[in-house]
């Protein structure tokens, strides 16, 4: 599916985080793609400067899209040093199918589909299932890229961890995603 360019008749692109969960990092990356769309639907990855923000270098993901037999697939391109730290791994160069556990992959592969297909921005906030770690979950700004400006082939993410226990559902927005 293919992005429809914004217009003054389209809906506006909101930003996903919500107030409750908001970081000033996540506005800024967001505001700086947007600053990007210069009238297409999406911005590429060749809009992308990792020049402009060394502040979030260390945690950010690029995740390539690919569409292979009738489906998508995802391949970390990127995993940031500060997020390889977080989690105890670094997944660079690895499909997200072949890291994450099958029922984890089925929410995950869905919300990642999603992304795609309506090339809107994501936000969400999960527990970490990892041990002895001193946060207890991870937020999430995840924007889509596309190189001809309408067809996502590539995402990028911003991982912030939370230092709180988590004690809450997880928050996944836009809702029912």
């Amino acid at each position: 599916m293919r992005a429809q360019p914004l217009t003054a008749a389209s809906d506006p692109i909101e930003y996903p985080v919500p107030e409750s969960h908001d970081d000033p990092r996540f506005r800024w990356l967001f505001d700086y793609w947007l600053e990007r769309l210069e009238g297409r639907a999406l911005p590429g990855r060749g809009d992308i400067d990792p020049i402009d923000f060394p502040h979030l270098l260390g945690r950010i993901n690029l995740i390539d899209v690919s569409r292979s037999q009738e489906r998508l697939r995802f391949r970390y391109r990127l995993w940031g040093t500060k997020i390889a730290e977080m989690i105890g791994r670094d997944y660079t160069g690895r499909l997200i199918e072949d890291v994450v556990l099958p029922r984890d992959y089925r929410r995950i592969g869905k919300v990642l589909c999603d992304i795609v297909e309506t090339g809107r921005p994501h936000f969400w906030q999960v527990p970490v299932p990892f041990i002895g770690r001193d946060f207890g979950s991870y937020r999430r700004l995840m924007l889509p890229l596309a190189g001809d400006g309408l067809e996502v082939d590539m995402l990028i993410s911003l991982i912030i961890e939370d230092d709180s226990a988590y004690s809450e559902p997880p928050v996944d927005w836009p809702a029912g995603s």
